[in-house]
């Protein structure tokens, strides 16, 4: 949790926010069942996740300001504001690595049964977002 590192784009993750440790729990619980390897989930909670998601770049000098100032321009500029407004609420922000199409589904469908909002699919080439009320198809 709260790893030091800059957390630029995840790629081929599915993000989530999940409102307390209670949740959290629970929905690690049901993605290690599925068979996601835990040890490969990235975490970030409160205010201490919120400065390591390092919305503006600011904290990881020239090159750090620069990707984000490329991500405003884009998608990423909504998730980001999603999930550092979900972490300033003192929310956990969990990022589970998916492959392909079956596995984010399983994810997605997991992460919701346990409270999970602003979820999003990071692919290679695109963000999709899942409203509450969405459904993967099979």
């Amino acid at each position: 949790m709260n790893e030091e590192r800059f957390y630029l784009y995840p790629m081929k993750r599915v993000a989530a926010v999940l409102d307390d440790e209670e949740r959290y729990t629970a929905a690690c619980h049901r993605l290690e069942q599925a068979g996601i390897d835990l040890s490969q989930v990235n975490v970030l909670k409160g205010p201490k996740g919120q400065r390591l998601l390092d919305r503006e770049g600011t904290s990881r000098g020239l090159l750090g300001r620069i990707m984000r100032g490329l991500q405003h321009g884009g998608y990423e500029s909504e998730t980001l504001a999603a999930h550092s407004a979900a972490l300033s609420q003192d929310k956990w922000l969990i990022f589970v690595p998916v492959r392909g199409k079956d596995e984010a589904r399983r994810t997605v469908d997991i992460l919701r049964s346990h409270g999970g909002s602003e979820i999003f699919h990071f692919r290679r080439w695109a963000v999709q977002f899942f409203p509450p009320n969405y459904r993967l198809k099979p």
